[in-house]
């Protein structure tokens, strides 16, 4: 007890600037986990709130694990995240390093504003866009897949085009919010480094992988742990707007059915106790891969989350 209220009496000053946070914590992150823990075993009513719901127990649990299509939804779930992590992770750190490496202010200007900008472009502007440019007559893109002997077709509908239609779409909103992070990481590396390596006859290829690559190690790792552990936690609306009857065999991920058989108005009572144990599914997963790749992170380097 002695050595608490020491601890007290020397640093009252940092607790309370981290009470905010701590509270917030409490407030905004703690009570709603709890509180969807408690709703995925309930047939839980808005009306009657946690406390007056009933309680079914495993109930919801049962009912998504023994769904029929529980694989599907998990299946095109990870494929279509794993699609956007392979084709934008790397490319991301790429665009950094090209714009890292050109001698002009002028066009390292001008690559971060217009990779940047659409990240602030709104999801349903997006979506839009990508529905006009494929449309079977007047899109754009189909057009000139034409002029190559590709069929006229709609390829929104086209399931087997579906996931790199989507992946492609997130590459161009979103890369250049994604480097972001590894232009930082580079312009901490010791530029006598590279002064280093050009007397040593190193040329910008061997630079790259030599000093370059490595001097962002770390920042790589750590980035690609924390997009593992989203990859089950994908959002729904750009999916959602992009859906067809045609490509839902492929485009009905896990989010998507919490809004289009939970959540959705239109299918009557939302089943809010079958979307809180979907959500507790993604967390429970999302640590679990966290936990594997920080661990392989941790053996094959000196980088990892703790």
């Amino acid at each position: 007890m002695a050595r608490v209220k020491k601890f007290f009496k020397y640093h009252w000053q940092i607790l309370i600037l981290f009470l905010p946070a701590f509270l917030w914590m409490i407030l905004f992150v703690y009570t709603p986990f709890i509180e969807n823990i408690i709703m995925s075993l309930q047939d839980y009513s808005v009306s009657k709130g946690i406390l007056g719901s009933k309680f079914v127990g495993l109930k919801n649990y049962k009912d998504f694990f023994m769904m029929k299509d529980f694989f599907r939804l998990l299946g095109n779930t990870l494929l279509l995240n794993l699609l956007i992590l392979v084709i934008g992770f790397p490319a991301a750190i790429l665009l950094a390093i090209m714009i890292y490496e050109s001698r002009s202010k002028v066009v390292k200007g001008i690559a971060q504003t217009t990779s940047f900008l659409p990240f602030f472009i709104s999801a349903v502007v997006v979506c839009n866009m990508t529905i006009e440019f494929l449309k079977q007559d007047t899109g754009m893109i189909v057009n000139i897949l034409s002029w190559f002997g590709v069929p006229k077709q709609n390829l929104l509908n086209n399931t087997k085009a579906f996931r790199w239609i989507y992946a492609i779409m997130e590459l161009w909103q979103t890369i250049g919010y994604n480097s972001l992070i590894y232009l930082a990481a580079l312009s901490a590396i010791d530029t006598s480094l590279y002064e280093a390596a050009s007397i040593d006859g190193a040329g910008k290829i061997r630079q790259t992988m030599h000093v370059t690559l490595p001097g962002i190690a770390p920042t790589i790792i750590i980035t690609l742990i924390l997009k593992v552990g989203k990859i089950l936690s994908m959002g729904y609306e750009k999916v959602l707007l992009l859906q067809t009857i045609d490509n839902k065999p492929v485009s009905e991920i896990i989010s998507t059915y919490v809004y289009n058989v939970s959540l959705n108005p239109m299918v009557g009572q939302p089943n809010y106790g079958l979307a809180a144990t979907i959500g507790l599914f993604d967390a429970v997963v999302a640590i679990v891969l966290v936990a594997i790749v920080n661990r392989i992170a941790k053996k094959v380097s000196d980088t990892q989350l703790w």
